[in-house]
């Protein structure tokens, strides 16, 4: 009798084993999938090169709580109107020069902006990937309290765009959202599966995820297991030789970080601040017509703005877009 409960206890255990074999086996095979170049988007690149940069205000530079040098560029007014500071996030594999031709009109506003080179872009830390999933929040607020020392009375915008826009999104629904007296957000890319977002085609595919290692890292992590943040999952469709200007790739924890991750609805809840919304009719990653509906929520004050004749890089460089912008932060 003995035996046969040690004969039904091997099979099990036998039967478990090679359970977590399949499965080790299977998440292997999902994180060694290689990830894909994603051919260009002509409109993107076009749009990037439409801006005049023979003006672009030097470098700065401010140290983060992990000793990391940040980069900044500060677009100082003749004359200010007021004590405001805009705060420029740029879009997915960009850096502060897309954010220019706004940072030129605040200026002439009399509005002061700093554009910044978001962690893992430009020439902020390691391009494309950051330390952990939380990281740029924690930046952020750093830059906010460096702003401060120079400027203490100071109220201070959050205008993001595209990705970026998704990113001040998350942080208007954060913990510290309350650091910023409004957001204004430029064709923001809230979700994957947000209504705004168009499907992939050869007019609107941006960015390449890799399924595979996305989901097998997100399984790891429901485990505990944090090795694999760092491996690149999504690539950008940009045109070639452009990586000494432009972040090609993200790791996983950037690409969680960079926005709202899964469900933008999670921080919508949560916003507290006043938002304006901008966007171009003629976007070809977004529908634009449709934010006000996706984007509307008791409580909030939102205000959405589509200008004609605009594109996904217009709403940063044509002029009718600039000057919603502007109206925007003078509001």
């Amino acid at each position: 009798m003995q035996w046969h409960y040690f004969r039904w206890a091997l099979r099990i255990a036998l039967f478990g084993a090679a359970t977590v074999g399949v499965a080790a086996l299977t998440l292997g095979g999902m994180l060694a999938v290689p990830l894909r170049q994603a051919p260009e988007l002509a409109s993107i690149s076009a749009g990037v090169r439409q801006v005049d940069r023979s003006d672009l205000p030097e470098v700065q530079r401010f140290q983060a709580r992990d000793g990391t040098e940040l980069a900044y560029r500060v677009y100082q007014p003749a004359t200010e109107q007021g004590e405001r500071i805009a705060v420029l996030v740029h879009g997915s594999a960009g850096n502060s020069v897309n954010m220019h031709a706004v940072g030129k009109a605040l200026a002439a506003a009399g509005v002061r902006a700093v554009a910044v080179d978001i962690r893992g872009h430009g020439r902020s830390g390691t391009r494309g990937d950051i330390a952990y999933a939380g990281q740029l929040d924690d930046d952020l607020t750093d830059m906010v309290k460096h702003l401060k020392v120079a400027w203490p009375r100071a109220a201070l915008v959050l205008v993001g765009h595209s990705s970026g826009g998704g990113f001040a999104l998350r942080v208007a629904g954060g913990v510290t959202g309350d650091q910023f007296e409004r957001y204004v957000l430029l064709a923001p890319y809230l979700d994957p599966f947000a209504a705004t977002a168009r499907p992939s085609s050869d007019r609107s595919n941006w960015a390449l995820p890799d399924i595979p290692r996305i989901v097998g890292i997100n399984l790891l992590q429901k485990f505990g297991i944090t090795c694999c943040g760092h491996l690149p999952v999504v690539a950008f469709a940009l045109p070639a030789g452009s990586a000494l200007r432009a972040t090609g790739r993200y790791s996983f924890a950037l690409m969680t970080n960079f926005g709202t991750g899964m469900d933008h609805r999670i921080f919508l809840d949560r916003v507290r601040r006043p938002m304006t919304v901008i966007a171009g009719a003629d976007d070809e990653l977004m529908y634009s017509d449709r934010y006000a509906d996706v984007m509307r929520r008791p409580g909030l004050d939102l205000k959405t703005v589509i200008i004609p004749n605009v594109d996904h890089m217009g709403v940063v460089a044509a002029p009718t877009a600039i000057e919603a912008i502007v109206a925007a932060l003078k509001s």
